[in-house]
């Protein structure tokens, strides 16, 4: 059985209210060259992932006020002049995962929440969402029908421009059964059920690569070849690891990073690396943290961000690895008023952009969102 789990499942919850489309304080910066470029507004807020491609810029998360309960989906588009928020077309939810494949190519999962009665909120449901370039609208997922507790959990755009989500169902027995869609670029439909079988028990992301090559990841590492899907030998070691972010450079260039349980330091990082031949483990800090995301800077070299509950480590709650001088992996750099990180991507410019929530008063994370950008 594959459950899908949403990305930010593993996420501290915050409290959460609205966003306002505001420039970025040009003041903020560290001496690691990164910017705080953060909404304005944001009260309330979190952002659980970034991305960008062909010069669009976006970051998805929830809100929450007194008019927005149990939450609200935020979806922000960077411009030259900071943050907007355009409106989005459901009203209580929140979306998890992104995939920009070009500025009028932007696909949005997550869940939507509807009212029952006059206190409680139903379940939930999956929400597709697609910006054409000018607004947001909600798609529906191609569902069997009489399908129930629907959910999304992952989606990313091909190089063709068709769209891959991945989620699950409860049929009419019962039964938990796991989905996978591709479906075309500008959001008409013309889906295409595949194999949904990965081996995982959840998912978290899916990255897809030339010729229909799929990689996904949660419970473990899963590879599809535009066939069938083959659960990937990871490092004994590693038995309960758990993966947030994946990134493929290359056929024999492959990496996802996660966390597993520690006796000691109740979560460490984990990082793995495909060479073509086999998964191999990447030395980490032995230190409490998780990791949720990867990107590449301009010079190639990986950018990791995740979260710290041991104020020891890190009082501000962000865990950012970065290669050393002898290229071990090491944490060096605190973005200056982030908090716990989620979310990673590299614009066109070699820019890193991170994601999640901002330091909180007495450290950790406030209940407002966090940007920033790394040259």
């Amino acid at each position: 059985m594959t459950l899908s789990v949403p990305r930010a499942a593993t996420a501290v919850a915050v409290g959460l209210a609205a966003f306002v489309a505001v420039a970025a304080s040009p003041a903020a910066a560290d001496s690691q060259n990164w910017r705080d470029v953060s909404p304005s507004g944001s009260s309330g807020s979190v952002l659980f992932d970034v991305e960008t491609a062909g010069g669009a810029t976006w970051a998805v998360g929830k809100r929450t006020d007194e008019t927005t309960r149990p939450w609200a989906p935020v979806a922000l588009r960077w411009t030259s002049e900071g943050w907007q928020a355009p409106p989005q077309p459901a009203d209580h939810g929140r979306l998890e995962d992104l995939a920009v494949g070009a500025p009028d190519e932007v696909w949005a999962v997550g869940t939507r929440y509807e009212a029952v009665g006059e206190t409680d909120w139903d379940r939930g449901r999956a929400l597709l969402q697609h910006w054409n370039g000018t607004a947001w609208s909600e798609v529906a997922p191609p569902f069997p029908k009489g399908a129930s507790d629907t959910s999304l959990s992952a989606v990313d755009v091909d190089a063709k421009g068709a769209v891959w989500a991945h989620g699950g169902y409860t049929d009419a027995t019962g039964e938990y059964v796991p989905a996978l869609f591709r479906g075309n670029a500008d959001g008409s439909g013309g889906w295409t059920r595949l194999p949904a079988n990965t081996g995982l028990n959840w998912v978290s992301q899916l990255e897809v690569g030339p010729r229909g090559v799929v990689h996904a990841i949660g419970d473990g590492v899963s590879r599809f070849d535009g066939t069938s899907w083959t659960k990937q030998t990871l490092p004994p070691a590693l038995d309960g690891a758990m993966f947030d972010g994946i990134e493929v450079r290359a056929a024999n260039d492959a990496w996802a990073v996660g966390h597993i349980r520690d006796e000691s330091l109740w979560r460490r990082p984990v990082v793995v690396r495909y060479d073509g031949r086999a998964w191999r483990t990447v030395r980490t800090p032995a230190e409490t943290g998780q990791l949720f995301d990867i990107a590449f800077d301009g010079s190639g070299r990986p950018v990791i961000v995740g979260e710290t509950m041991n104020p020891d480590v890190n009082p501000a709650g962000n865990y950012v690895l970065t290669l050393n001088l002898k290229g071990v992996l090491t944490r060096t750099e605190s973005p200056r008023g982030a908090g716990y990180l989620y979310g990673a991507a590299t614009d066109a410019a070699g820019r890193v952009w991170t994601v999640g929530g901002a330091e909180g008063a007495e450290g950790g994370i406030s209940p407002s969102a966090y940007a920033g950008v790394r040259r």
